[in-house]
């Protein structure tokens, strides 16, 4: 289920105080893995210092994002890379130059908390802002597919982090003050997720009610209960509703949560599952090979595009089975849904 993305328009020059920001074109690929384009060539200059905080973050915070970028730009790194380089230098250092370690790495040193090994220069390379994010960026783009991984795992292969998914936390955080210091929304990438957006592809996030949206579009085919199967077999429990609005259609994440499987399952052909917490999870199934756009240990939010509509498995043709299990029990979630104000048809 290859589809071609469309390209997106060339950005206009924008004129702001201390600067103009880098006019840059978003491109789209046919991309078999995460099925949302990469910005390719897309970068973005730093404008001028706002006023105020951004997002929480302020004076020596902001003039080492904007040192980030500035590297960033220098190697031609990506909009999606320099928000890496951003987010990671948050997680690791709260934009600050720490002169000290911790009890994991104590010789670690400076804005990305790099070590004494070797790979990372002097300790006065790490020291420097400009140095220690140029050192980061080269290894950054020395890791395969690194554009098309969820970006605290492209920040985590790159320097390796006890928890692969401890940058995620300041994704949104990053996107908003490199926007802020580039003076232009950085276009082709979607808040909450660190995914891509293109004009054409799907959307990436809805619109939800409360904490909970509808996985999927209708028509709803089948519900809740025991039936003949379709492929056979006679009568058995029918654990959840079939959505149908077509093959490629989005899957979105129900609710917020951490997936804990993406990848084959027997009849359901692919399966996603998310943990809500509480012992509540959703499951999502049927999905071609190519069309999970998600890993085990990713966290989701409300809305957020997890997977394309398939057919693979026991299915006669493309839907959404989609399942709500509490404590290990399946329960419909035709009235689970509808007591959250969703209208599933």
């Amino acid at each position: 289920m290859r589809r071609l993305l469309l390209v997106a328009a060339a950005l206009a020059p924008v004129v702001v105080a201390g600067g103009l920001v880098t006019a840059a074109l978003v491109t789209a690929e046919d991309d078999p893995q995460a099925g949302a384009c990469s910005p390719v060539g897309t970068s973005v200059s730093v404008a001028g210092m706002p006023d105020g905080p951004v997002a929480g973050w302020s004076g020596e915070h902001l003039v080492n994002a904007a040192l980030i970028m500035e590297a960033g730009e220098d190697l031609g790194i990506s909009a999606r890379g320099q928000v890496i380089g951003v987010m990671t230098a948050m997680g690791e250092s709260s934009l600050t130059v720490v002169d000290h370690g911790d009890a994991v790495g104590p010789d670690s040193r400076g804005l990305f908390q790099q070590r004494a090994n070797g790979a990372w220069g002097s300790y006065e390379d790490r020291m420097d802002p400009t140095t220690s994010a140029t050192n980061f960026y080269r290894a950054l783009l020395d890791v395969e597919g690194w554009e098309s991984l969820p970006p605290t795992l492209a920040a985590h292969r790159t320097q390796r982090n006890a928890d692969p998914y401890h940058y995620a936390r300041w994704w949104d955080d990053a996107l908003e003050v490199t926007a802020a210091l580039s003076g232009a929304t950085v276009t082709g990438l979607a808040p909450g997720t660190g995914s891509t957006a293109c004009t054409g592809a799907s959307p990436v996030l809805r619109a939800v009610t409360g904490d909970w949206t509808t996985p999927t579009d209708g028509p709803l085919t089948s519900g809740f209960g025991p039936r003949n199967s379709p492929t056979g077999g006679g009568v058995r429990l029918h654990a959840g509703l079939d959505l149908a609005p077509g093959c490629d259609a989005p899957i979105l994440a129900a609710s917020s949560g951490v997936v804990v499987r993406a990848g084959a399952s027997s009849g359901y052909g692919n399966l996603v599952v998310v943990d809500h917490g509480g012992g509540l999870v959703t499951r999502y199934a049927h999905m071609e090979d190519d069309d999970l756009l998600v890993v085990v240990g990713q966290p989701v939010v409300p809305g957020q595009q997890i997977a394309r509509v398939g057919t693979k498995g026991d299915s006669t043709g493309c839907h959404l089975h989609f399942e709500v299990y509490q404590d290990g029990a399946p329960v419909d979630p035709l009235p689970f849904l509808t007591d959250r104000g969703l209208d599933v048809r």
